[in-house]
């Protein structure tokens, strides 16, 4: 049986069926742990075009302040990861054996990452998301089906 379990998570009504199925597999496994992913796309205020832009403006002098952007970029992963523990909540009951992650980049490079590089059992996803739609399956899922190693649980 699997122990870890990665389910991408966007606020879709189909991630929200497939963190259920993945609830429901963990059952069968008691220490079964279950990781929600969210992938945002915050901005990366290291980018060279961005210090530049900021110079520009007059926002910010020739030094970056590494440490204020640290603190925004943290206070947007708890606001998202609270967002998403609300949003969850009724899904997963106590929420024992969850776990809620927050990453920034895009989604189907982030999502195949995280679970190789986290040595995950499992991706359980929705068959579509709030991304385009490109196929049936959709852009994001066709994408981790062919980039990963890891065996892909697609919930309709």
């Amino acid at each position: 049986m699997f122990k870890k379990i990665l389910v991408p998570y966007d606020s879709s009504e189909p991630a929200a069926h497939a963190l259920a199925q993945a609830m429901d597999l963990a059952s069968l496994a008691p220490g079964t742990v279950i990781t929600v992913l969210t992938v945002v796309d915050w901005h990366d205020y290291n980018a060279e075009t961005f210090k530049i832009a900021a110079r520009m403006s007059g926002v910010m002098g020739d030094a970056l302040q590494v440490d204020s952007l640290e603190k925004i970029d943290e206070e947007a992963s708890r606001e998202t990861t609270e967002h998403i523990r609300k949003a969850i909540a009724p899904i997963i009951g106590d929420g024992a054996n969850v776990e809620i992650a927050v990453v920034n980049g895009s989604p189907h490079d982030a999502i195949t990452g995280y679970a190789e590089a986290g040595d995950y059992d499992c991706i359980v996803m929705g068959h579509r998301g709030m991304g385009a739609v490109r196929s049936m399956l959709g852009s994001v899922c066709y994408s981790v089906l062919q980039k990963t190693h890891v065996p892909v649980l697609i919930v309709k």
